[in-house]
């Protein structure tokens, strides 16, 4: 019984040791923290479109990516869609309309941390490459995060690209009222930014670039 005690004592201790060494906000820096991201598009919305390649099924992809990494850091995500389809009204008039503001609402309505809405960019000009980042002036702490990402996706990328804010004719991000940003983080039309994409550890280097950017903001 004795050493039954002991031994109970000694794994307490390891535990407690464990605990101050390793404290949960650095082995989850993101603790605590409800993260929302929105692969945009999906269904019979396919985003930008190069040859045969759909935007729609790039964005899914790397939030699924992003949204792994996420969790390691000790984030709770929700993905506004999981799979090949919009959060469209099938029968409405404007079945694009329902599907931001469905967007819209599940955003809000969880009131989350912080949202990311993932898009890739497309061009005619197929030399442009990389990242950038959206910001609307809803919430004064958006320019803040999409300054953070952009000089770390910058250097991921060996670019000098600025952050822009969103025009007024965008729908969707000028009514989102929780802090956030679009990232567009490649563009379909670059060959290189398709090819890298599809890499699984391309996307896992991409989005820990965006999740210490994340941790960064918050501490």
């Amino acid at each position: 019984m004795k050493k039954y005690i002991f031994l109970c004592f000694l794994f307490t201790v390891l535990l407690l040791t464990l605990a101050f060494k390793f404290p949960t906000s650095n082995t989850f820096p993101l603790f605590g923290r409800l993260i929302i991201l929105d692969p945009g598009h999906g269904s019979l919305d396919p985003g930008s479109v190069y040859k045969d390649v759909y935007e729609k099924d790039y964005n899914l992809e790397f939030a699924t990516t992003l949204k792994a990494e996420l969790e390691k850091l000790g984030a709770t995500v929700l993905m506004t869609r999981s799979g090949d389809y919009d959060l469209s009204n099938p029968s409405s008039a404007s079945r694009k309309r329902t599907d931001f503001n469905n967007r819209i609402k599940l955003i809000n309505d969880n009131n989350p941390d912080l949202y990311l809405s993932l898009h890739m960019n497309s061009l005619s000009n197929t030399t442009y490459y990389g990242g950038q980042v959206f910001y609307s002036k809803v919430n004064d702490q958006n320019e803040i995060i999409a300054e953070e990402l952009q000089n770390n996706l910058n250097k991921f990328f060996k670019l000098d690209r600025d952050y822009k804010k969103i025009g007024n004719d965008k729908y969707m991000f000028n009514k989102i009222k929780v802090r956030g940003v679009l990232i567009e983080y490649g563009f379909i039309t670059n060959y290189k930014d398709r090819k890298n994409l599809k890499e699984q550890t391309y996307r896992e280097n991409l989005s820990k670039i965006i999740s210490q950017s994340l941790i960064n903001y918050f501490t």
